[in-house]
């Protein structure tokens, strides 16, 4: 975990989005070059472009582990588990800070730069704790 804490907030220090930085701390070990990971996943920085819905930094936490939930087939039974895994991502993710939006978790203030330090290793925290889980359970 400390390797991907340390990707995490090393992206997000030279100026990537909450949800790149948050991503590409992942990119390498899902097999994606760390250029197309930050490339996917700009537009959803600022809680979805810029919107202030969906905090970017929990919508790459929720790709993340479908990445790890998910085989790529169309597979309703696995389709559920991810979204058990995605929506226990979301509610830890509010438990921690108060709603899933960035409207919420910034209290109605526009995102600043640097401003979601904290919330990058939580949700990085997040994430691991839930690929453990993931892998405890599998048979």
């Amino acid at each position: 975990m400390d390797d991907k804490l340390k990707a995490a907030g090393q992206n997000y220090g030279n100026g990537f989005t909450c949800s790149q930085s948050v991503f590409c701390a992942y990119a390498d070990e899902m097999g994606i070059d760390s250029d197309t990971a930050c490339r996917m996943m700009e537009g959803f920085g600022g809680g979805i472009g810029g919107l202030q819905e969906v905090c970017g930094a929990l919508a790459a936490a929720c790709a993340i582990v479908s990445y790890y939930s998910c085989d790529g087939k169309p597979n309703m039974e696995k389709r559920q588990k991810t979204y058990a895994q995605v929506r226990k991502a979301a509610e830890l993710f509010r438990h921690e800070y108060g709603g899933i939006t960035c409207r919420e978790v910034l209290h109605g203030e526009k995102p600043k730069a640097f401003q979601c330090g904290i919330k990058i290793k939580d949700t990085v925290m997040i994430i691991e704790r839930l690929l453990n889980e993931m892998e405890e359970t599998k048979v």
